[in-house]
């Protein structure tokens, strides 16, 4: 017999089973569980009906930071987990209906602006501009300027859909976001970008699509919050520091999120503010101490 999984969820709502009712503590009424058909574990939540995404959240909110445990260890197997659990269809309708009012979005879009320059293009800029600091950075881990697998695979590479394009891009300046907010590249210093990055993508864009466009460092950032408070407190004034102020300076700012940093890369740190529209910006921030605690003593990113 074929069941309509509407009619089963309607019934079920009906028949759930009341576990409380009449707790003079009030918070401790209400609670339900509900009838299902599944054998297995099943949620409202498409990220909670997920092990991998599960085991990563509970994993990374959690741990201690060990030596035996790299701090990103299992971000291949996550970011695979969030394309497939991700309703990429709704994501696309999101990003096209704020194009349709977002005209610097939309031309941004359009455009698929994608970066092609080298650490030699790099290292040609001048002393203490954006772009000579990314070298220096680049150069000092070995990195190179080209991170997504694809493009590494085949640099003729080209995203179809708009999102694949948004995350693209966003690898590709993600490092200029560390370089504007004179915050360094060590752990705690990540937090800056997190907060710029949020807080610039709720002062542009639909907080349905903000959601979206942030999932993947939610995931990867945000666990750090509740391991960082229940295991190195002491680091944790940095972390709140950094996230607040990269969230201020993102509200007042210009949509940074789309900015072509590339025009902008012989110039200063400050310089390319001013230029970028960037508000807010109170001063450099040293976290390396607070990375220090987070890591247990050691530099893990």
């Amino acid at each position: 017999m074929n069941l309509n999984p509407l009619e089963v969820l309607a019934e079920s709502a009906a028949s759930d089973e009341k576990v409380t009712e009449g707790n003079p503590v009030v918070f401790m009424n209400g609670r339900r569980v509900p009838q299902t058909l599944s054998s297995v574990l099943i949620s409202s939540s498409r990220w909670l009906n997920d092990p991998r995404i599960r085991e990563w959240i509970s994993t990374e909110s959690l741990r201690r930071n060990g030596a035996d445990y790299p701090l990103l260890y299992g971000m291949t197997e996550l970011l695979q987990a969030i394309d497939s659990v991700r309703d990429l269809d709704r994501v696309e309708r999101l990003i096209k209906a704020e194009r349709r009012i977002n005209p610097a979005l939309d031309r941004w879009f359009e455009e698929r602006f994608i970066s092609t320059y080298t650490l030699d293009d790099l290292a040609d800029n001048p002393p203490g501009s954006i772009g000579r600091l990314l070298y220096e950075h680049m150069e000092s881990l070995g990195l190179s300027p080209e991170l997504d697998p694809r493009r590494m695979a085949d640099p003729s590479w080209s995203p179809k859909l708009d999102i694949e394009y948004y995350n693209l891009r966003t690898s590709q300046t993600h490092d200029f976001d560390h370089i504007l907010g004179e915050v360094g590249f060590d752990v705690m210093a990540e937090i800056f970008p997190t907060g710029l990055r949020t807080g610039n993508m709720f002062a542009h864009v639909s907080p349905e699509l903000a959601g979206e466009l942030l999932v993947i460092n939610t995931f990867i950032i945000f666990p750090w919050l509740l391991r960082t408070m229940l295991h190195y407190p002491e680091a944790w004034p940095t972390l709140w520091r950094n996230l607040t102020h990269g969230y201020e300076v993102g509200q007042q700012s210009d949509m940074l999120f789309t900015a072509k940093f590339e025009d902008v890369m012989h110039l200063s740190p400050a310089e390319a503010r001013k230029a970028l529209g960037v508000r807010g910006f109170r001063g450099p921030t040293d976290s390396r101490a607070a990375s220090r605690i987070f890591g247990e003593g050691r530099e893990i990113i």
